[in-house]
């Protein structure tokens, strides 16, 4: 196209003729274009500084700012029209995909080959001058397409899509091909169309779908049989873990005593195990739970001796034991979580032991920093040296193994690896001293000054505190639960009721007085959510009773469910002393009134209507203007910003409370909590250091309330995702 200077400078600026008979300044035309691509042909009529170039032909387009094209004179456009209409075909025909253009009165000007390939039942009417709704008729009657509606109405839809020349669709044909289409009209008011064979593409599409379908339907059905056996596991370990507990307590001799113990630490490591294969949920999206602990360190490791020695005495194997003199005192780790890797380790050495000795030994360590190093050999076959590289694969499995029949899926070392690397230590395996293998896990050992808990961990357990005695009513269909919960209640002090079903235990809620109600889920006849609903709606019991699940079921689906029915909180089974103890005093304490659950309370969510009322319509919109994974990122920065600001306050941390205030403020606004917006004030960002601790405390808890609102509504969003 002319150049700024030939439209507005010493060239002048031409008048042209466009296609549509319309007049005027080639500027004009230029400014008249579409920002996008688009076309202009003319004649030149008029030109004062160039009257030998009167009649010439001038073509070009324009794309963005840039405009451009050729100027033909007119003896030159006469000869080149032809030759130029000849070149247009030939890049047409060559095209790989299918082409056609109609014109402005969908008439066709010209297609390709490949059109009329992949309609050839109408492709003898693919002819110059045959109008698009002829075709579109036609081709119905021919029956070229596969559509679920009459042919009337489907045929108005195609003629109008066309016309509007904005499409991008997919045609399904009857002969089972799938033809993409792309639509688009032109500057003069006519319709170019691109079509491209997309059934191989179709067909991966059906194999995927089809292989997705089948990966969640065996997943889900995986999941459902976990839970199942979970749950049938759960009860009868449920009992080993609440007798052993008990007779821990009991006055035995030194011998029964280590017994209790190798009892007591083999049902926690079971339990513990059997809690990370049915926390589908953690293990799919890679997250896992630390909750870190100063450990004496000489107590656990005779634990974990006697639980060796228990195991190889079933085998006939001798266990040999070596603790270092210069262990520390404690260690800050996540006991749950060694227990594990060691169990795993132990495990290991056992199985793959024909006879001999495992040893064990703990020593510090050091290299760049100080360890502690716990290794376990074993007298057994060893690593063949092709295979050690896969050692830490899951389902990693050696031949021989498995011919000779020993059970197992390899994952066991997979596992204990992503533990390890969680709780910030290193594992590795090595040929031991003279045969066998040697597994062994370094972990940091930090000064007494550094045995603080990290930002973000769990506190440690807190001494049970009895407190004043409650009324509780326990409710399960299977007599050894209620034994042993009953056995565990009246060590802690509290006075107990049982009821074996549903109906039985509103009959004695209606009929006495209990502070808490423990209710197991999976009970016939009336389940205890059914049971839930209906202290609910019957207002049953005292006016704070807590309801607290008792159960196995505890995946986020099965969380989010007990909430809804307005439980308080959730005891996991096998039932942990210490965990049901502070689960009802963190009851107690809000029964007494003192104030919202804290965080650290074994109570693992607070109460139904607490959580419930804040107005999620903000957030809601959010995910639909924004998107769920950018809002899931806000409310984690949510989460994180009021867990910070609930440490400051623990921690006395007066100086810079006002700027967390500042940041809390903006961010409950943004998420919707009303509540929590108002206490974080512009007014109290500068006077944070004057609050009392009245005020402090009622901060305090409407963080905790907040954050156990966010999460919920984070918990929403992951299982309301959508697959893949």
């Amino acid at each position: 196209m002319a150049p700024p200077a030939a439209r507005h400078g010493r060239y002048g600026n031409p008048t042209i003729t466009v296609d549509d008979g319309a007049t005027c300044t080639l500027g004009e035309a230029i400014d008249g274009l579409l920002p996008e691509t688009a076309g202009l042909a003319g004649t030149i009529v008029a030109w004062p500084q160039h009257p030998e170039l009167l009649g010439s032909s001038i073509v070009g387009f324009r794309t963005g700012d840039i405009a451009s094209g050729a100027l033909l004179p007119a003896e030159a456009a006469a000869e080149a029209q032809p030759a130029l209409a000849n070149t247009l075909i030939e890049g047409i025909e060559a095209l790989p995909e299918a082409f056609v253009l109609y014109d402005e009165q969908d008439r066709m000007v010209i297609c390709n080959e490949q059109y009329r390939r992949l309609y050839p039942a109408v492709a003898d009417m693919m002819t110059p001058g045959v109008r698009f709704p002829d075709i579109v008729h036609e081709s119905l009657k021919r029956g070229v397409f596969q559509i679920e509606e009459d042919r009337t109405t489907w045929a108005q839809r195609r003629i109008s899509f066309h016309q509007a020349g904005i499409g991008f669709f997919e045609q399904h044909l009857a002969d089972g091909r799938w033809i993409q289409v792309s639509e688009r009209r032109t500057a003069s008011g006519g319709t170019t169309s691109i079509r491209a064979d997309i059934t191989v593409l179709k067909e991966r599409e059906r194999d995927l779908r089809a292989a997705r379908a089948q990966a969640e339907a065996e997943m889900a059905a995986r999941t459902e049989f976990i839970a199942k056996v979970g749950h049938e596991l759960r009860n009868p370990l449920n009992v080993v873990f609440g007798i052993a507990q008990l007779l821990a307590g009991e006055p035995l001799s030194k011998r029964h005593k280590t017994m209790i113990e190798s009892l007591f630490g083999a049902a926690r490591a079971t339990r513990d195990v059997l809690n990370d294969i049915l926390d589908v949920a953690r293990v799919k999206s890679g997250r896992i739970d630390i909750r870190w602990e100063s450990v004496e360190c000489r107590p656990m490791m005779l634990e974990m001796i006697n639980i060796a020695r228990a195991m190889a005495d079933q085998k006939g194997l001798a266990i040999r034991s070596r603790i270092g003199t210069d262990l520390p005192d404690h260690i800050l780790t996540d006991p749950r979580r060694l227990r594990q890797i060691l169990f795993n380790l132990l495990g290991n050495a056992v199985k793959y032991t024909a006879s001999g000795t495992i040893s064990i030994a703990c020593s510090v360590h050091r290299e760049t920093e100080a360890m502690l190093r716990i290794a376990i050999s074993d007298s057994g076959s060893g690593i063949p040296p092709e295979f050690k590289a896969q050692m830490f694969s899951p389902y990693a499995r050696q031949r021989g193994h498995v011919a000779a029949g020993i059970e197992g899926l390899g994952l066991g070392l997979t596992i204990s690896e992503e533990l390890a690397q969680a709780i910030g230590a290193r594992i590795g395996l090595e040929p031991g001293p003279q045969r066998g293998t040697r597994a062994w896990i370094d972990i940091p050992l930090r000064s007494d000054a550094d045995l603080h808990l990290p930002s973000g961990a769990a506190p440690t357990r807190p001494v049970i505190n009895s407190g004043p005695t409650l009324d509780i009513l326990v409710v399960d269909d299977e007599q050894a639960n209620l034994v042993v919960a009953d056995a565990l209640l009246r060590r802690l002090g509290h006075r107990v009721a049982t009821a074996r079903d549903g109906r039985e235990a509103l009959r004695c809620l209606r009929d006495g007085s209990f502070h808490a109600v423990l209710l197991d889920i999976s009970m016939p006849g009336m389940s205890g959510i059914e049971v839930a609903r209906r202290i609910a709606e019957e207002a049953l019991g005292e006016p704070a009773l807590a309801v607290i699940a008792m159960t196995g079921n505890v995946m986020p689906q099965d969380i989010k469910t007990y909430l809804a029915a307005g439980f308080t909180g959730f005891v996991e089974k096998p039932v942990d002393l210490e965990e049901l103890g502070e689960t009802l005093a963190a009851a107690r304490k809000d029964l007494t009134g003192a104030g919202v659950l804290l965080p650290e309370d074994r109570i693992r969510f607070p109460r139904a209507e607490a959580v419930r009322a804040f107005d999620r319509t903000p957030l809601d919109r959010m995910v639909a203007d924004i998107g769920r994974e950018s809002v899931a990122s806000i409310v984690a920065a949510g989460i994180a910003a009021f867990k910070q600001t609930s440490a400051a306050i623990d921690a006395g941390a007066d100086g810079s409370l006002g700027g967390l205030l500042h940041k809390v403020h903006a961010i409950a606004g943004l998420l919707g909590l009303d509540e929590l917006s108002a206490r974080t004030s512009r007014r109290n960002e500068h006077d944070a250091h004057l609050m009392g601790q009245q005020q402090l405390a009622a901060l305090r808890a409407c963080l905790d309330k907040a954050m156990a609102q966010m999460e919920l509504y984070a918990l929403d969003l992951e299982l309301t995702a959508p697959s893949g």
